[in-house]
């Protein structure tokens, strides 16, 4: 199985970013347990604590973009990042989104993780919560359905 552009630039970027907390989730995920086509993006959690190192280390290699988040996204840190190439990275901790019934957040777990290929992934029960506070419907059933099935 030919390897995604994201999970060829994570493979990459896993070396540099050792000892730290951060996980792979959105499409990539998806990819990884075979609900999903190729990715274009990349989509890395961490901790507050974290996230100075790990956006310093991924701008070391790749250029940070101007880019807003999505208007709901109330992220307490976030940072987007567009390399030379179609593979963007977003990067976030302290996940916030706006809802009609007030902020909802998300709390990510280092302890959690799954280690793959040797690569830190979300679990499937973390990203249905996400996708459920992003409003992603389709993606929430791809995920509830596989969790049904393990």
């Amino acid at each position: 199985m030919q390897v995604p552009p994201p999970i060829r630039l994570a493979q990459d970027l896993a070396p540099s970013l050792r000892g730290l907390d951060w996980g792979i989730g959105g499409s990539s995920l998806l990819w990884n347990l075979g609900l999903a086509d190729a990715p274009r993006d990349l989509d890395l959690v961490t901790t507050a604590e974290h996230f100075p190192e790990v956006r310093r280390l991924i701008s070391l290699k790749l250029g940070e973009s101007a880019d807003t988040p999505h208007p709901v996204y109330r992220s307490r840190y976030f940072a987007r990042f567009a390399p030379l190439g179609p593979v963007s990275v977003d990067l976030f901790a302290e996940v916030r989104v706006e809802t009609s019934s007030g902020i909802l957040e998300w709390a990510f777990d280092p302890a959690a993780l799954e280690l793959r290929d040797g690569l830190p992934w979300m679990r499937a029960e973390d990203w249905v919560q996400l996708y459920k506070l992003f409003n992603r419907p389709a993606r929430v059933k791809a995920l509830t359905d596989y969790l049904a099935e393990e």
